[in-house]
């Protein structure tokens, strides 16, 4: 039986939003993509939590999955993998970190989540326009920019986006970081080369956790899923198909092989 593979969306986003990368994928592979709490059709919910998102996300699975994540999504997975590793054959946290380390960094951040939430609530296209000139976007092109922001102000709702800041934002989950070396299922830290602050911890978390490994992908800022569904679906059937050849912690003893072609997932991908 094929391992489920699991994608889970970032904020303001829904399953939807993978329907590119999806197409990328081999068609014989069980993928599935839920709305996680507060986003598409998963709303009016009894629970805004990280654990409400991961009972969405493993409804219906029957075995482990290998679980793939962008963004919101992304931290979503490296929960899973560190609170529930019976249902967790692989995770790939895109874009993804294991949220902050202290309690001072995770209440400044819900701060700041709160004036959002209260943004949201008074005007989501003004917010959506806004969210989308911040400089963590800056490598979106303009197109996909103004498809984005007509996409979220049209299928969002301004209390539900606002209960899953206050339930599942960066400051509301738990730091999963002195867990990571505990995790036993392998983790890739995928960032895209255009997004330096998530290259960075992509990197902090596979220095931390021997199971973990950073991949950067060229010519992709944040939102890889949307700037580079091509390039991710091969890097994810790389991964998720065992294709997959780790980079050696020391140096190799023999002459190293020559290098893949410029066009390989692997050339592309890794770090």
């Amino acid at each position: 039986m094929r391992t489920p593979v699991v994608l889970l969306h970032g904020f303001l986003g829904r399953a939807a939003d993978w329907r590119s990368v999806r197409a990328g994928l081999p068609s014989g592979w069980d993928v599935r993509a839920p709305d996680l709490p507060g986003h598409g059709a998963a709303t009016d919910l009894d629970a805004y939590t990280m654990d409400a998102a991961a009972d969405l996300a493993l409804a219906g699975l029957a075995a482990p999955a290998d679980v793939v994540g962008y963004s919101m999504g992304g931290r979503l997975a490296i929960h899973l993998a560190v609170t529930r590793p019976e249902a967790v054959r692989r995770a790939v946290a895109v874009s993804g970190s294991p949220g902050l380390r202290t309690e001072a960094e995770r209440a400044a951040r819900r701060q700041v989540d709160a004036d959002r939430a209260a943004a949201i609530q008074a005007d989501v296209p003004a917010f959506v326009e806004q969210w989308y000139r911040a400089p963590l976007w800056a490598s979106l092109p303009g197109d996909l920019r103004q498809r984005l922001t007509a996409d979220r102000a049209r299928h969002n709702r301004p209390a539900e986006l606002a209960a899953s800041l206050a339930g599942m934002g960066t400051g509301a989950q738990p730091s999963h970081w002195d867990a990571l070396a505990g995790i036993s299922a392998p983790v890739w830290a995928v960032a895209g080369a255009l997004d330096p602050k998530f290259v960075g911890l992509a990197r902090q978390m596979a220095q931390a956790s021997a199971s973990v490994e950073a991949v950067v992908l060229p010519d992709a800022g944040h939102f890889i899923p949307a700037e580079r569904p091509a390039a991710l679906a091969a890097l994810l059937t790389d991964l998720l198909s065992d294709r997959w050849q780790k980079r050696p912690t020391t140096p190799p003893t023999a002459p190293p092989s020559p290098a893949p072609s410029s066009g390989s997932p692997s050339a592309r991908s890794r770090t």
